[in-house]
């Protein structure tokens, strides 16, 4: 049986009975929805609603508000709710904060075009005094350096904000921009971007309006090239990547998504998952939006 289409069996099976999220959204895309599963997004929803503290937030973390907002969305939660709004809102709120990446300057950040005067409109994670070590996203993606994390998880809320409809606002319209003008991201790999890092701006720019859509396919291209032939990425999650490239509504991105299909269908486990541990639902759930877009290209 071709790798890809076994993939999804041992997923559709995985995916049958499991009273979550990444089940009730991997039924809907495989076409196997249970008779309960409106019951069971409603319970969903009951129990997001309960983690949301009174001003907004989840736990006041800006990657677990954000997640929060997008798990609402994939339940089909209207993103004009108050449910979804208030996340949304606590988010908008932390823009261009104390902590931000990219806020201040130094003579070198300045040279570099990687301060206030260049670039804004990022989130805020943490407080400027104190220390990253690591930040982990839903996915299992990571990154192991101070503004590194900064820089993703802005990337991560930024996305969640895209899709709740606020792309108008300027503080958001001037963090895509900025993602889109940032030196040496998009014509080099590696250097003084860790692939994990484009790869969260590109996640991002895929939910972005026009006329920011436009760059969209020199930036879905600069991840093809990088590609090796055996449809995995030099220094980055695979995982990473076809979650972002699935995103992006063009052939370039849908190809590369396609050739790495079939690398992810080899790391599957027997019981369906991809990986194991925290993150193995969400990694599967994934993997099998790929392999459905590579079913489409088979």
């Amino acid at each position: 049986m071709n790798p890809v289409h076994l993939a999804l069996e041992r997923a559709s099976a995985y995916f049958a009975e499991r009273q979550t999220r990444q089940g009730y959204v991997a039924r809907q895309l495989l076409g196997t929805p249970r008779p309960d599963d409106d019951r069971l997004a409603e319970t969903l929803r009951r129990e997001a609603r309960s983690r949301v503290r009174g001003d907004g937030s989840q736990g006041g973390d800006l990657v677990a508000t954000a997640w929060l907002a997008w798990e609402l969305m994939d339940l089909r939660t209207p993103a004009g709710s108050p449910l979804v709004r208030r996340p949304v809102a606590w988010m908008l709120g932390r823009q261009d904060k104390d902590g931000a990446y990219g806020l201040g300057c130094t003579p070198r950040r300045h040279e570099l075009k990687l301060c206030e005067h260049a670039i804004g409109g990022f989130f805020s994670y943490r407080s400027s005094g104190r220390t990253i070590r690591r930040l982990t996203l839903p996915t299992g993606a990571a990154v192991t350096s101070d503004q590194g994390a900064r820089f993703l998880a802005s990337c991560f809320a930024l996305r969640s904000v895209l899709r709740a409809g606020e792309e108008s606002r300027t503080l958001v319209r001037r963090h895509v921009g900025s993602l889109l003008a940032l030196p040496k991201m998009w014509d080099t790999w590696g250097g003084m971007w860790a692939p994990t890092m484009t790869v969260g701006a590109l996640a991002a720019i895929a939910w972005a309006p026009p006329p920011f859509r436009g760059q969209l396919p020199i930036l879905a291209e600069h991840l093809a090239l990088n590609q090796r032939p055996d449809g995995s990425w030099r220094n980055l999650d695979i995982v990473h990547a076809v979650d972002a490239l699935g995103a992006v509504p063009l052939p370039q991105a849908k190809e590369a998504v396609a050739l790495a299909a079939p690398r992810l269908a080899r790391a599957q486990s027997p019981k369906g998952t991809v990986g194991g541990g925290p993150y193995a639902e969400e990694r599967t759930l994934v993997a099998v939006r790929a392999w459905l877009i590579a079913r489409e290209y088979a």
